[in-house]
């Protein structure tokens, strides 16, 4: 059966990396936090021992346990499992430029425009080239303010 979809290219991890993976995380988070294995209980939405057991076993956690870790720690707790198959954790609204940062954009469109204006006056014909570039800044840009204002409205 040649089906792409299912049997792509997919980075392999085991089940034992998963929850070894999973009980490191949980007692790292533990530790640095100071929390007992009851405060990490009520986040996870179970009762200590079976906090611990996460944490000490080869017990793995189910998914809407793994969701309220992803809600309490963020990345914190999710990036280390997450990285197993390629993934990471990225907060809602965020932007994700591993493809292309925005800084690089930035970058590559800086010495053109600074040669546009150098003379005190910029032309069509010194920045058309660039139009790729200046669009994309633009859409940067603009993804960035759309961001800040809906923080803005939060904290209002």
């Amino acid at each position: 059966m040649n089906a792409p979809y299912i049997h792509g290219h997919r980075r392999t991890f085991s089940a034992s990396a998963a929850v070894d993976t999973q009980n490191r995380v949980l007692t790292e988070i533990r530790d640095q936090d100071g929390a007992t294995w009851a405060d990490m209980g009520r986040v996870l939405g179970k009762s200590d021992d079976r906090a611990a057991a996460y944490a000490n076993t080869a017990s793995p956690i189910d998914l809407p346990t793994f969701l309220a870790g992803c809600r309490e720690w963020g990345g914190r707790f999710a990036d280390p499992l997450l990285a197993l198959v390629g993934g990471r954790w990225a907060e809602a609204g965020s932007i994700c430029t591993n493809d292309h940062p925005a800084s690089i954009t930035l970058a590559t469109l800086l010495p053109a425009i600074i040669a546009a204006e150098i003379d005190g006056e910029t032309t069509v014909a010194e920045v058309a080239p660039q139009e790729a570039l200046i669009r994309r800044v633009h859409a940067i840009t603009g993804m960035w303010l759309e961001m800040i204002a809906a923080e803005k409205g939060r904290a209002a």
